[in-house]
């Protein structure tokens, strides 16, 4: 019979050193630990690798600060730079233009875009195939050259709030544009105090008075000062973190004051109704998903019955020239274009503020040539890139990033509920004002901005870093991850 004897320790040493092999413990030998790269996870059982490429470029942030507020600064002046511009054809303004150029190259250095490129290659797939569209347009557009002009401004606009955005991350993105909106709202309220006569509209470009009296600050126009100043509320009222609360509730009642006299309808409408899903979208979690989809489905059917029942009425506002402050009237002028152009439309940009190519100049007369936007981001998308290229952006900028946020596993209610409110609120105001795709567009700007903190926190399943007051806690991230765009 065979039988297992246990050697003793002595004759275990005298083992070793004979066959020369090194000591091992019982534990090691029990449960070999097996070391991990930081990239694949794969076990390590040759060589270490050397430092990889993204450790050896770190992010220059610093340039990058400065590359996000000087697209912050242009934006949010946009409208007093290119007020006095209007009507000239091709609009906009020489700076801006060098500027939104200087800030995409700044953006590129920023990220050592040579060192590792794929830091450039951060626009999500549908965003891409929707820009894609626009520049096809260009080779049916009614005047080639000024919308190549535009498609070119939209596109760096776009890409530049990416790269900046995915890198400075979801923390120090925010406090940037806080502050920027703080530092705004300060300078609306001293304009309109001690100079009145130009923050407060005396009178209505186009011969009425319904302007008169309303606010807009150093904005230009009433209805960018009331747009900036809802996008303060939501960006207030939604993930305090550690902010103090008297600070949140000072701002937001500013900005409510300077809103409320802005007298600008569509944004006080559209951000109570942001504020409401804002806060049904805290309470929301991930299981509540099919309760969620359900409701939009019957809401959606409560009102296509609603619209049935209730069609006369429905139309005879739509019909009357004075309903929505004339827009109906712009809006008419722009269907029947569409109804002769249903497919392709006037090609991006090619439609307002062309010169004599301009369609509104045959279909339409009077003060309608005299305006420069539709009023209603919509429908203007639809004049110019055709229904294809409105389904495109509508998908890639409202459906897919509302759709990641309620997919959103590890959701943060406060961070879900600010991304979300700014959502509806630009589906919203594209009901009646026109920012979507629109360039740089106060609207559209942070809109993209928005998008590229969805996907920021949404990627991998991995939710909001927490971050501090400190601006520049983000600088302090993990060398072996520097591209983490959680911030």
């Amino acid at each position: 019979m065979l039988c297992y004897v246990r050697p003793s320790p002595r004759s275990s040493e005298l083992l070793l050193k004979r066959s020369n092999l090194p000591r091992v413990s019982s534990r090691t030998a029990q449960a070999p630990e097996v070391r991990r790269t930081s990239e694949g996870g794969n076990p390590i059982g040759r060589r270490r690798r050397s430092r990889s490429k993204t450790s050896e470029a770190p992010v220059k942030v610093g340039a990058l600060v400065v590359a996000f507020c000087a697209l912050l600064t242009l934006t949010l002046l946009g409208p007093l730079m290119t007020y006095e511009s209007e009507g000239v054809s091709g609009g906009g303004q020489l700076v801006r233009q060098l500027g939104y150029i200087a800030i995409a190259l700044l953006a590129a250095y920023s990220v050592r875009a040579t060192k590792v490129w794929r830091r450039l290659a951060v626009v999500p797939v549908p965003i891409i195939i929707a820009i894609v569209w626009c520049w096809l347009s260009v080779t049916w557009a009614f005047d080639p050259r000024i919308s190549v002009r535009r498609v070119i401004l939209l596109t760096m606009v776009l890409w530049s709030c990416f790269v900046i955005v995915r890198q400075l991350g979801y923390r120090a993105t925010l406090f940037l544009v806080r502050s920027s909106l703080v530092i705004l709202l300060i300078a609306n309220l001293i304009a309109v105090f001690y100079y009145p006569s130009i923050a407060i509209h005396n009178f209505d470009p186009l011969g009425e008075d319904s302007l008169k009296g309303d606010w807009r600050g150093i904005m230009g126009h009433k209805n960018m000062a009331g747009l900036v100043a809802a996008l303060t509320v939501l960006l207030f009222t939604f993930d305090r973190n550690e902010m103090p609360r008297l600070v949140q509730l000072a701002v937001i009642g500013v900005a409510s004051y300077f809103l409320w006299f802005t007298s600008s309808r569509t944004s006080v409408a559209v951000c109570g109704a942001a504020l409401v899903i804002g806060f049904l979208y805290s309470w929301y979690r991930f299981k509540y998903r099919p309760l969620a989809i359900g409701a939009v489905v019957i809401l959606t059917l409560v009102g296509a019955i609603v619209q049935n029942v209730y069609s006369d009425p429905f139309l005879r506002t739509l019909n009357d020239p004075a309903a929505f402050t004339g827009r109906t009237v712009i809006w008419a002028a722009m269907w029947n274009f569409y109804r002769n152009f249903p497919f392709f439309g006037a090609g991006y940009g090619s439609f307002w503020n062309i010169g004599p190519a301009s369609p509104i100049n045959q279909y339409g007369s009077d003060w309608l040539l005299n305006v420069y936007e539709g009023h209603n981001g919509y429908l203007d998308l639809l004049v110019t890139i055709g229904p294809v290229g409105l389904g495109l952006v509508v998908f890639a900028a409202i459906i897919m990033p509302i759709v990641r946020l309620m997919n959103w596993r590890q959701n943060r209610a406060q961070a879900g509920a600010l991304l979300m409110s700014v959502m509806v609120f630009a589906i919203g105001h594209n009901a009646t004002e026109s920012s979507l795709f629109d360039r740089d567009s106060i609207g559209q700007v942070f809109l993209m901005i928005n998008l590229a903190l969805i996907w920021s926190v949404t990627a991998g399943g991995r939710g909001v870093a927490a971050g501090g007051a400190d601006l520049f806690s983000w600088a302090n991230r993990d060398e072996k991850n520097p591209d983490s765009s959680d911030g």
